[in-house]
């Protein structure tokens, strides 16, 4: 009697935060919900609310549609953020300008406990601590994660977070 192979237990864990401001921004968010759920090597664990939030720093902009997913990956960090690039590449984000709207936006929050500075991979993501529309819908997932570098749990990151602008989960 053949036994089932077993599904091997996947290696890293990663938060990854999904941004969209233009066009349809549901549709371009479920995009990357449905490539992620295709990666390879990889499965989603849980999905945060979907916010609709002020832009920040960029005054006169239609308002974002964020979400975070935690997702376990055999991936490691520089092949996931090359295939998180792909999949906003593939929805027709241009990466020209910094602070532009885009039509998909993914970051790598965190991935595992790492700290990581080479090249153009940072994390945890350098502006987490001090962004509501990152740390909001991750609190609906991981509310107890500690950060690596802060010391502090999202929770308590949330609370301290500073800024006035509106973050508003949807139904």
């Amino acid at each position: 009697m053949k036994r089932a192979k077993s599904t091997p237990k996947l290696k890293h864990t990663a938060y990854i935060g999904l941004g969209s401001n233009l066009g349809d921004r549901q549709i371009f968010i479920a995009y990357g919900i449905k490539r992620l759920s295709r990666m390879e090597r990889t499965m989603i664990r849980k999905v945060s609310g979907l916010y609709a939030t002020e832009p920040v720093g960029v005054p006169d902009r239609t308002p974002f549609l964020n979400m975070v997913i935690q997702i376990d990956t055999r991936l490691d960090i520089f092949s996931l953020l090359k295939n998180l690039q792909q999949i906003e590449a593939d929805a027709g984000r241009n990466r020209s300008k910094k602070n532009k709207s885009r039509v998909l936006d993914m970051d790598i929050l965190f991935y595992d406990n790492d700290i990581v500075k080479k090249g153009s991979v940072i994390v945890p993501h350098p502006e987490v601590h001090k962004r509501r529309f990152m740390l909001q819908p991750l609190a609906d997932i991981a509310s107890g994660l500690v950060h690596p570098v802060k010391k502090k749990t999202i929770q308590e990151l949330l609370v301290a977070c500073p800024g006035n602008y509106w973050v508003l989960r949807l139904p």
